[in-house]
């Protein structure tokens, strides 16, 4: 295989442009969606299949150009005890992300939203319940065969397993920059609800490295983010805004 210089500037270079890339191609190819006359629920429905495809589109045009395999991101059917760290995993994201919460209430730190948040808000609950299947087909796999699969191995080749885990982390953090800012145009509460992102990424790199398998980390991923939108419908259906927009903005 012609895989590319293990040089760390390089790499990291690399890294950032292929989530420049894969940000890129999320907008490029979710356009078709806002051109055409659907209901706000089929439209973000739509968008965001589309936008994730965007992620899938950079990984795959990573590994074609620099010849690598598919067997090279380490996807394997989990065995029994992968499947016991998947829900040991799920439940180490929330409990992480209720202490950050808790933790940035008790000094009056603020949190961003996004998006969905947004939606949820102007009475389009429809959208978190249509977000629990998406997150475990698409969010999940689309955003870990980029940032774990792709770019985390990538830096593996160049720094220590730890770096390589840190280094993807505020690439996938940095991604969620443009929907939080959107979403809450506070410097601080922006800031606020990145970090506690990147813990929840740090988190899902250390799956990767330690189960050597990425769809540990996918299934992950996509389970909280199923369980968080789950539980955000029933905190908004019951006019609980306030606290489900703290819900909503901290899936990954």
């Amino acid at each position: 295989m012609s895989h590319q210089s293990p040089d760390p500037v390089r790499r990291i270079g690399v890294a950032t442009g292929l989530t420049v890339l894969g940000v890129v191609l999320s907008v490029l190819l979710s356009i078709p969606a806002l051109a055409v006359s659907l209901n706000a629920l089929a439209q973000f429905g739509v968008a965001l299949v589309l936008s994730e495809l965007g992620f899938v589109a950079a990984a795959l045009l990573f590994l074609r150009v620099t010849d690598r395999d598919i067997d090279s991101l380490r996807i394997r059917v989990p065995t029994p005890s992968a499947l016991g760290v998947v829900v040991a995993g799920t439940v180490a994201l929330f409990v992480y992300r209720l202490v950050a919460i808790l933790a940035a209430q008790a000094v009056g730190l603020p949190l961003a939203g996004n998006s969905v948040t947004q939606l949820a808000e102007q009475g389009v609950l429809n959208t978190l319940l249509l977000l629990v299947p998406l997150s475990v087909l698409v969010v999940g796999p689309a955003e870990e065969l980029l940032f774990r699969g792709v770019i985390q191995s990538y830096l593996d080749g160049a720094f220590s397993r730890g770096a390589a885990v840190v280094l993807a982390s505020v690439l996938f953090a940095l991604v969620h920059l443009p929907t939080t800012w959107v979403a809450t145009p506070d410097l601080l509460a922006v800031g606020v609800t990145l970090t506690i992102l990147f813990g929840l990424s740090i988190l899902l790199g250390y799956l990767y490295v330690w189960t050597d398998n990425l769809v540990v980390p996918i299934l992950v991923h996509g389970l909280y983010d199923a369980l968080l939108f789950g539980l955000a419908y029933v905190v908004l259906s019951s006019d609980a805004v306030s606290e489900g927009g703290s819900m909503v903005a901290l899936n990954v």
